[in-house]
């Protein structure tokens, strides 16, 4: 090169040619040999234009260069050297870049070329395709455009794991070296069905395994698609070990670009034009197919014959930022407005939604053929190259010339804006449709399950009757046609059903009007049959964690019941069910788009959400009402962002700008202007003065918020920012981008602080912890938390199936949440790192989590809804663990605060009931503790074990008092099976397998009482008034003793097995036992008669319990389950399920609001009855929880629903 050369005259560093020969200044060190190939590196401009003139373009447009177009790809040596030198090393390449980054041109017309040169272009067979519907036919499809027979390339079709690596075996020959290239190999997650998806990746990884030295495979991906690799681990492996980012031509790799094909042409450029084009390509985000389809252009308008291109008419054209959309708008205004209506239904047929992305999908060719005047128009948009068509006749396709028509011609922006529903429902459509086809081959009755109805149906249906939907595949159509009959024969069903019933209702008055009766009673056991079934439907969509919609129907059957005034355990069960798990309590929905960004004002009051609609919503955290509509931006709204007075908002957009609102008007104050690609983050710093930018173009800016005005850019990420945040004393800002790297940054002085590597894959999402020590981070399977001031990790949160998409810490620090791709949040203990629980119940990828600033509320973005989750809700079942077998026997103190509880492991424990943690353990005891009874001033436990002893405890100091060897008082073997204190406190009575004791405290003086011939008591309870004992006897009676003088009263029989325990009711007028025979019998005291027998249990029932007001009896048994009985009328009201095995002990606290159970799983279950225990209290606290939901205009609750608790 020379200084008087052509690339020296347009900007060229021409003191980059140095003494060995190397050019410095095209994104690394070319050697001579390659620059010197380059003629305006050679040759003067005014030796350029005295070549022979070629008038044809040299540049591309919006179509991707392929093999044949090598002679005109320039400006990427140094990546074709790179990639060639690694594949020389290395057999498989994923090569990442943003979209238009010209990924797929390089490997066309660089690499392949380049490995064609080295290996020998008769060795090199070039294998490439793009996924599509089907990347198995796809890959036949290049096989039979190659050099193999269609009964050689059918081999390729098996959609088996083992078909690539069975193609490569016995199509290959030996000496060939294959290029499998894979283009765009997005598609596999936004094309391919899951089914084939899932196999093809396994058929490709074990391809990969091979390592074979003679197939090369090379795949290109947009990087913004690194999330879809999340539940492929093997991808993920891929990923790390064979991928490169391709960044951005640098200037003086563009100026080789733009000047060599036209100088190869014989024609030059304008003096100034090429610096005015590359700075307008560096605004327009570096998007080399626009590049191309300017220069096109440009050579199509200008004056070719005078060799050079000019500075006006570029401006004419509309420069690099707006020639597509100009020449756009040009063709559509020929259109009349027939012609422009066919040609929305055609693009509308080419563009899918993928996440808050519009993208281009392919169609066939024919279903655009169909009428004339479509065809017409489909003809002109490919003519004018914004559309293109491959393939042969009856299998050509057509898609979109490039995705970049689809972010810059404003008529496709609005179009997708105004028929997003359509989009989003066509390509359920389409997805749905594929599966149900799929699926008739192998079960029909499965496949019609896929079909559609109800809302779904309804829209299709009405969209088709629009004509909203023309040119849908012949698969989407029978679909159609398959959902529509299944609906009729399902309504006609129905019909005849009331008819039946209709009719023998008729009958039924004309045979006999006193059959009026028996009819209406039919009529409430429909109803009571209908309430059950809404019961099981409940528990139905609560397993799918479905909580709102299993609450309406819970509520409903509720109702149903109270206006018959009876009970039902299946209702009783869902409620009670629903009630104990809930956590979201409202959806906000409204968006016509993705939900992509949420943020909670200072107060707690008002959420903003961002969408992919373009439009950012206000709403009411209390009531969930829509306060505001904010319109503005022209692109997708990627963050939403308050300043700390919450006074305003700060949005960033895929329209490249931020803008501030002032919230209390929802007017627009500014817009901010700077950024060449789309805005990712936005946040404001602590003092509200700064605000902090991230975005594709792979800068970050901050903002002086007072004047407007940029204050310094942030460069030093080789990807798009993801994320920005500010720590809480702002003096360090944390950024991420889509690789895995997090940089922490000095924000007085601008300067990287350090780099955070980790991850495996790009970083999604970070945040500060309130006291700003530790940084949290989501983007491969896991969260990472970070020490800000040494950089270093501090451990990794594992638990999530795919991608985390986004993190956020609780303000008191504690609590982490994540939201993921697999669908669920999951809340972590930020100080054991332990999973707390998990939130489930989307259908789509949880994108967003954010923490209230009170602390009240998690909501989350997924789809196009928003939910909301109270954390600090009551909790309807608390669980105490430590006991490492069987709980036997649980005992309150007086005043409730405390639980003792005896455990097969030999201990005691004491329990503080407000913390839920244990006080003390009590070890004393050589074997099994089966009862534990606190005395009635709360200072005394006593404990009864199988080592034959009764052992009394100081409850205070948790120091052992004295041990009564209960064997050695009539030396049998005593196995202490019960104890009791009396109401007064003065006696403590204990049964043994062969021995009831009475103790008198006071004076000290001992009654034992053999209960009968070898029989054993498991059970002995004082009535109220200390004066009878009640003990329950192993040969399955029940004997009543007087206290005072140790004789039997009366004998109580009934039970047809061994009666486990008995129990007073706080009047003393009825004695509740439970045996071994399942059952529980109800006794007058008095006059020793059985009141009632209560069945329900499936298997022994082991302790019984009566609430304080008399009015519940619980029970516990070998089935698992509590129940809960009207004392009154001996009905179920409701059992209780938790635990994992036998339920040996129940006990009602002294308020009655708490029952204690425990069981053989070696827990302690609290169960909350704080609002009472029978279905009215139920339903009051189901009702106060929707009740908002129920009544807010903006939840997706039916209309008929939204009075279902009124009066409730």
């Amino acid at each position: 090169m020379t200084d008087k050369s052509y690339y020296s005259e347009i900007g060229g560093d021409v003191k980059g040619l140095i003494g060995d020969g190397e050019f410095k200044g095209i994104a690394g060190d070319i050697s001579g040999g390659v620059i010197n190939q380059y003629i305006i590196t050679q040759k003067s401009g005014v030796e350029i234009q005295a070549r022979t003139l070629i008038t044809g373009s040299p540049y591309l447009g919006l179509r991707k260069f392929e093999v044949d177009d090598k002679d005109r790809f320039f400006g990427r040596d140094n990546w074709i050297v790179k990639l060639t030198d690694y594949l020389k090393q290395k057999n498989v390449l994923l090569l990442l870049g943003a979209s238009g980054s010209g990924k797929s041109s390089l490997v066309q017309a660089g690499l392949i070329p380049k490995l064609k040169d080295d290996f020998g272009a008769n060795r090199l067979v070039n294998l490439t395709f793009v996924p599509d519907v089907n990347p198995f036919e796809s890959f036949y499809g290049c096989l039979l455009g190659n050099r193999y027979t269609q009964s050689q390339a059918k081999l390729a079709q098996a959609v088996k794991e083992d078909t690539l690596i069975k193609v490569v075996e016995g199509l290959k020959n030996n000496s060939d070296l294959w290029f499998i290239f894979i283009d765009q190999f997005e598609e596999l997650f936004t094309r391919t069905p899951k089914t084939e998806r899932d196999i093809f990746i396994k058929s490709l990884v074990n391809l990969i395994e091979k390592n074979d030295s003679l197939v090369k495979i090379v795949m290109t991906m947009r990087a913004d698609f690194l999330d879809k690799l999340s539940p492929y681990p093997s991808l993920g492996k891929i990923h790390d070990q064979y991928s490169k980012m391709l960044t951005d031509m640098d200037e003086s790799e563009l100026r080789l670009a733009i000047a060599e094909p036209a100088a190869r042409n014989g024609v030059i450029f304008e003096k100034g034009l090429i610096n005015q084009i590359v700075a307008d390509f560096y605004e327009q985000a570096g998007s080399l197919p626009l590049l191309q389809y300017t220069l096109d252009l440009l050579w199509e308008k200008d004056h070719i014959q005078e060799r050079v291109l000019n500075n006006k008419i570029y401006q004419e054209i509309g420069g690099v930022t707006g020639a597509l959309e100009k020449q756009a708008d040009k063709i559509y205004s020929r259109f009349n407005e027939q012609q422009r209506k066919a040609a929305e239904e055609i693009f509308l047929e080419l563009i899918s939604l993928e996440g808050k992305e519009a993208v281009s999908r392919r169609a066939d060719k024919s279903s655009f053929e169909q009428e004339e005047m479509q065809r017409e128009v489909l003809y002109q948009l490919i003519d004018n190259r914004l559309l293109v068509s491959k393939g042969e006749d009856g299998k050509a396709t057509v898609e979109v010339a490039h995705e970049a028509l689809l972010r810059s011609w404003k008529v496709l922006q609005d179009l997708i804006r105004e028929k997003e529903e359509i989009i989003v429902l066509r390509s359920r459509l389409y997805a749905d449709a594929k599966q149900w086809d799929d699926l008739q081959k192998q079960d029909a009755v499965k496949a019609s399950s896929e079909l559609w109805g109800g809302s779904k149906l309804a829209k299709i249906v009405e969209f088709q009757k629009n004509n909203s939907l023309p040119n849908l595949d012949p698969v989407a159509i029978e679909f159609i046609k398959a959902s529509i009959s299944q609906a009729e024969r399902q309504k006609n069903e129905k019909i005849r059903t009331a008819r039946r019933i209709a009719a023998g209702s008729l009958v039924a008055v004309v045979i006999s009007t006193g059959l009026g009766l028996m009819a209406w009673n039919e009529k409430k056991q429909a109803e009571y049959n209908q309430a059950e079934s809404l019961g099981r439907y409940s528990l139905s969509l609560f397993n799918e964690h479905k909580e709102l919609e299993a609450f309406v129907q819970a509520i409903k059957a509720g109702k149903i019941l109270q206006n018959q005034r009876t009970t039902n355990s299946e209702v009783m069960n869902a409620l009670q069910t629903v009630l104990a798990e809930r956590r979201e309590y409202n959806r906000l929905e409204g968006h016509h788009g993705e939900i992509t960004s949420i943020s909670i004002s200072p107060d707690s009051k008002i959420l903003a959400s961002g969408s992919s609609d373009y439009t950012i919503k206000l709403w009411d955290l209390e009531t969930g009402t829509e306060i505001n509509t904010l319109m503005g931006h022209h692109g997708a709204v990627n963050s939403v962002s308050f300043s700390p007075d919450g006074k305003i908002l700060a949005s960033g957009s895929y329209d490249k700008t931020i803008k501030l609102w002032h919230l209390e008007t929802g007017k627009e104050i500014l817009t901010l202007k700077g950024h060449y690609d789309q805005v990712t983050s936005t946040n404001f710093s602590p003092d509200g003065k700064t605000l902090a930018s991230g975005s594709y173009d792979k800068t970050i800016k901050l903002w002086n918020l007072e004047t407007g005005k940029e204050i310094r850019t942030l460069k030093g990420h080789d990807s798009w920012v993801r994320s920005v945040n500010f720590s809480p004393d702002g003096k360090t800002l944390a950024s991420d981008i889509g690789e895995n790297t997090i940089k922490l940054w000095n924000v007085e002085t601008g300067k990287e602080i350090r780099t955070l590597k980790g991850h495996n894959n790009g970083v999604t999402s970070i945040s500060f912890s309130p006291d700003g020590k530790t940084l949290a981070s989501g983007g491969d399977l896991t969260i990472k938390l970070w020490n800000v001031e040494t950089g270093k990790e501090i451990r990794t949160l594992k638990g999530h199936n795919w991608g985390v998409s986004s993190v956020s810490f609780s303000p008191d620090g504690k609590t982490l949440a994540s939201g993921s791709a697999d669908k669920t949040i999951k809340l972590w203990n930020l100080e054991t790192g332990s999973q707390l629980f998990t939130l489930k119940g989307y259908d789509d990828r949880v994108n967003n989590v954010s923490f209230s600033p009170d602390g009240k509320t998690l909501a989350s973005g997924s789809g196009q809804t928003i939910s909301l989750w109270n954390l600090e809700t009551e909790t309807e079942i608390r669980t105490l663990k430590g006991h490492d077998i069987g709980v036997e026997s649980v005992s309150f103190s007086p005043d409730g605060k405390t639980l003792a509880s005896g455990s097969g492991d030999f201990t005691i424990k004491l329990w503080n009931l407000e913390t839920g943690k244990a006080i003390r353990t009590l070890k004393g005891h050589d074997n099994r503790v089966n009862t534990v009874s606190i005395s009635p001033d709360g200072k005394t436990l006593a404990s009864g074990s199988d080592d034959d002893t009764i052992k009394f405890w100081n409850l205070e100091t948790g120091t052992q008092l004295f041990t009564l060897e209960v064997k050695k008082l009539d030396n049998s073997v005593n196995k202490i099976t019960s104890v009791s204190f009396s109401p007064d406190g003065k006696i403590l009575a204990s049964g043994s397998w062969q021995t009831i004791l009475i103790l008198d405290l006071e004076a000290k003086n001992l009654i034992l009482i053999p209960p009968g011939d070898n029989s054993y008591v498991s059970s002995v309870s004082f009535s109220p008034d200390s004066k009878i004992l009640a003990s329950g006897i192993g040969d399955d009676g029940i004997k009543l003793w007087n206290v005072e003088t140790g004789k039997e009263i009366r004998a109580l029989q009934g039970h047809n097995s061994w009666v486990s325990e008995v129990s007073f009711s706080p009047d003393g007028k009825i004695l509740a036992s439970g045996s071994g025979d399942d059952t529980i019998k109800l006794w007058n005291v008095e006059t020793g008669k059985e009141i009632s027998t209560l069945k329900g249990h499936h298997r022994e029932v082991y302790s019984v319990s009566f609430s304080p007001d008399g009015k519940i009896l619980a029970s516990g048994s070998a089935d698992n389950t509590i129940k809960l009985w009207s004392v009154e009328t001996g009905k179920e009201i409701r059992t209780l399920k938790g635990h994992d095995n036998y339920v040996y002990s129940v006990s009602f606290s002294p308020d009655g609001k708490t029952l204690a159970s425990g069981s053989e799983d070696g827990t302690i279950k609290l169960w909350n009855g704080s609002n009472g225990w029978g279905l009215s209290d139920l339903m009051g606290r189901s009702c106060d929880w929707v009740r908002v939901y129920l009544h807010n205009p903006n939840s997706d609750v039916r209309e008929e629903d939204r009075g279902l608790c009124d009066g409730i």
